[in-house]
């Protein structure tokens, strides 16, 4: 007999119009997820399973408040987002290091700081209905115009760097989102996971 389940369902929201973005919505398809990114939320057509929001920290185009407009969202989305017995939605918010501290993007690390704090509330507020919502901070990935700020004006300090022996990348980030995403990840709500290649442990300082 031929298995006739559908999809999964993911909407992968980037106003902006990020790398990062490109490589989740890759990642998802790859997972067999049936993707829709529009450039605006429109109404869904059905369930969804999956809704990663890409503000634009990482590629230095932020879109404006941010963690408004993720409060916003969420609120149009949760009566298509799937019931516990139907195993939940997931949420998957994507921020920036910067959120701990940054001395040549305070805006964008204001704007991490937020996203965090709304994505954490959302988890509270979402998790008897089987939703879980969680965040990646992560560097900006190589090839962002960000990589290339180098020593931020009048401070001793440099442009945090991976202490991988490889940089962080786009796909870093997509396959941290597929893992928040699993449906094995569905006990793990409210949380931050640093892709950051251990740069977060030098908190607001660099080496």
């Amino acid at each position: 007999m031929s298995d006739h389940t559908p999809p999964r369902r993911a909407l992968v929201l980037a106003p902006a119009g990020t790398a990062t973005a490109d490589a989740v919505i890759t990642r998802l398809k790859s997972a067999g997820y049936s993707v829709d990114a529009p450039a605006v939320l429109t109404e869904p057509t059905g369930p969804i399973d999956a809704f990663v929001y890409d503000a634009g920290l990482l590629d230095g185009t932020p879109t404006r408040n941010a963690a408004e407009q993720l409060l916003t969202l969420v609120v149009q989305l949760t009566p298509f987002l799937r019931t516990p017995e139907e195993g939940g939605s997931r949420v998957v918010v994507i921020a920036s290091r910067d959120g701990l501290g940054w001395p040549s993007r305070p805006d964008l690390a204001a704007q991490s700081g937020a996203l965090v704090s709304a994505a954490r509330s959302l988890a509270l507020q979402l998790g008897r209905t089987g939703t879980t919502v969680n965040v990646i901070a992560a560097l900006p990935p190589e090839g962002s115009l960000l990589r290339e700020a180098g020593n931020p004006e009048n401070t001793h300090l440099y442009e945090p760097e991976a202490l991988t022996p490889e940089p962080v990348t786009v796909h870093d980030i997509a396959e941290t989102a597929a893992f928040f995403l699993d449906p094995r990840s569905g006990y793990i709500t409210g949380q931050v996971l640093h892709c950051c290649g251990g740069a977060s442990l030098l908190s607001s300082l660099s080496v």
